[in-house]
């Protein structure tokens, strides 16, 4: 389930732009009306305690929302990519990304929205996506069997479980505007 709920593409996807969008944003130095704006344009060491606990997802949909129609146009992509559903496009791969994909991706992106290598290498980029979804050293999961015996997971003698269950899994992906 692991795969499925916190790393499926669709979540990683959204969570990189979101990221990318803080990211660019904090570069770029955009305004936004809203709380957020002392965490983009000013030292976080000026932010206080009371200051962050007052920011919640509202303030940061809210700038995504006005940052849709900023000038930069990276961060406009990004955004209305967020607001309207828009995802970059992301694929997996069971190997590290090579380089010749990731580059005509960059090209395409270049080419079709008519910005620099470094623009582009916001809406196009490669990462790895990491589980470990047991371990068996540190965490306990008791299984009740129908004869009212419970025994750690790592006793059961299923090759499904203890196969799955072991292994760490990397997956690598790319990203990119279509």
């Amino acid at each position: 389930m692991y795969w499925q709920v916190y790393l499926h593409k669709t979540v990683l996807c959204a969570e990189q732009m979101l990221k990318r969008i803080i990211k660019r944003a904090k570069y770029i130095k955009a305004f936004t009306k809203t709380p957020l704006n002392k965490f983009i344009n000013e030292p976080i060491e000026t932010v206080t305690l009371g200051e962050f606990c007052l920011l919640d997802d509202f303030d940061v949909v809210s700038a995504i929302k006005e940052w849709c129609t900023h000038d930069d146009k990276v961060l406009s992509i990004l955004c209305e990519g967020i607001i309207n559903r828009n995802l970059l496009k992301i694929k997996f791969f069971g190997d590290p990304i090579v380089k010749a994909l990731l580059d005509e991706k960059l090209a395409d992106v270049m080419h079709r929205l008519n910005i620099t290598t470094e623009d582009a290498s916001w809406l196009v980029f490669t990462g790895e996506a990491a589980s470990n979804t047991y371990n068996f050293e540190d965490e306990h999961i008791h299984i009740l069997f129908k004869d009212g015996t419970v025994k750690d997971i790592s006793e059961v003698d299923n090759a499904l479980i203890n196969q799955n269950m072991k292994s760490k899994v990397k997956k690598y992906y790319i990203c990119y505007s279509s």
